[in-house]
């Protein structure tokens, strides 16, 4: 559409110049056109003057001739001849002097054409240079309608995009929520339904109801995880998502990881361990963020790694910074993989498990939010190592 557009301004401009130049084509030939038939009348109005002027003197000389006749039966011959004479002589000097008359006359006739004309085309520049200036003038004005009609187009393209985008976002949102929705709400409804059954009979099995009520509730946890990661995201999009950060001992947050997953460590028949400094490392932190982030990579080792697998929890303290690693001996992740880990929806496909693909990208805001950088190292077949790094306390 903005092409068509350029090119219309193009051919109403091709136009425009076309028509002006067929106007100066038909002004120039209406001034030479009036100029020849000015020059035609002043040469006809000169030779028909001469014309008078010639046929007067005729008529005076004839009339003096006449005079000399009359004069030459008084006074005689000889002083008639004399008298020839001298009236030849006089006429050729008023000849004379008329010629010469009549070249100055046409001399400075010459001249005051030559004038005129200047003066038309003079004022024909003058007319030309203002026309031009209101051309210039209307191009102006219809560049800067063009351009804003450009820019209006551009703005709706980029509305158009960015409502698709929403669109697409809001669709593959969706999609994963109900999808993963769909699992807890089942184990959930089965949990609660093999529990009425058993309840139902005389003898109740306790081992079995515990079971159910921790697939309800683990079911419940997931579903609480789901709906906060998402809650999260989109206080993220508004710039709602707000840090409080407070002085904090890494040991005791690193030592509160170890506790919250001591259970699911134990029946999975994991190991984990800390590798820290004996002295305390203080750093500014929001604690129930960075907890997050930590648990977040936690679970991420625990979902993908097999049964007794080890991760290890690690603390290196530098100049200005801190560095906080989580290192499992699980898969691996693929170099295609470790590149999109931190995108939002980016899902790791490994034993048929799947989530929103939400929580490395909300632990990368919040690591970002603390002026920190998260990456990942890993080797196909031999684990990954998450590694995130937050600013030390000022006192440090």
């Amino acid at each position: 559409m903005e092409t068509n557009k350029t090119e219309s301004s193009q051919e109403l401009r091709g136009k425009t110049d076309k028509s002006l130049e067929d106007e100066r084509d038909k002004t120039d030939e209406c001034l030479e056109r009036n100029a020849k038939t000015v020059e035609e009348e002043t040469s006809d109005t000169i030779r028909l003057n001469r014309l008078a002027a010639d046929k007067d003197r005729e008529s005076q000389r004839v009339e003096r001739d006449i005079d000399k006749e009359h004069q030459l039966d008084v006074t005689g011959i000889q002083t008639s001849r004399l008298d020839d004479k001298i009236l030849i002589q006089e006429r050729e000097r008023s000849d004379k002097a008329k010629n010469v008359e009549r070249k100055e006359e046409d001399r400075a006739r010459t001249r005051e054409r030559f004038q005129k004309r200047l003066t038309a085309e003079a004022l024909l520049e003058n007319e030309r240079k203002e026309t031009d200036s209101h051309l210039l003038d209307e191009r102006v004005h219809v560049d800067l309608e063009s351009e804003h009609y450009s820019n209006r187009l551009s703005d709706e393209i980029a509305s158009h995009d960015f409502t698709t985008a929403a669109l697409l976002t809001r669709d593959k949102y969706l999609a994963i929520v109900s999808h993963d929705l769909q699992t807890p709400l089942a184990a959930i409804s089965i949990g609660a339904h093999l529990m009425r059954r058993s309840l139902s009979n005389d003898a109740v099995d306790k081992v079995s109801l515990l079971e159910k009520i921790e697939i309800i509730e683990q079911s419940g946890a997931f579903m609480d995880r789901m709906i906060s990661d998402l809650l999260d995201v989109e206080r993220m999009a508004q710039d709602k998502l707000i840090l409080k950060p407070e002085r904090v001992d890494l040991r005791d947050l690193l030592q509160e990881c170890v506790d919250l997953f001591a259970p699911v460590i134990s029946r999975k028949a994991f190991s984990m361990t800390i590798h820290i400094f004996p002295e305390p490392i203080f750093a500014d932190l929001d604690h129930d963020r960075i907890l997050q982030v930590l648990s977040n990579l936690i679970g991420n080792s625990l979902k993908f790694t097999p049964d007794g697998g080890i991760i290890e929890l690690s603390v290196r303290k530098q100049e200005t910074q801190v560095e906080i690693s989580v290192t499992d001996n699980g898969p691996g992740i693929s170099e295609q993989t470790k590149a999109q880990v931190f995108e939002k929806f980016s899902q790791f496909k490994m034993n048929d498990r799947r989530g929103l693909g939400l929580g490395l990208f909300i632990a990368k805001w919040i690591v970002d939010a603390h002026k920190g950088r998260i990456w990942v190292t890993s080797d196909v077949g031999k684990g990954s190592t998450f590694s995130f790094t937050l600013p030390l306390t000022a006192s440090h």
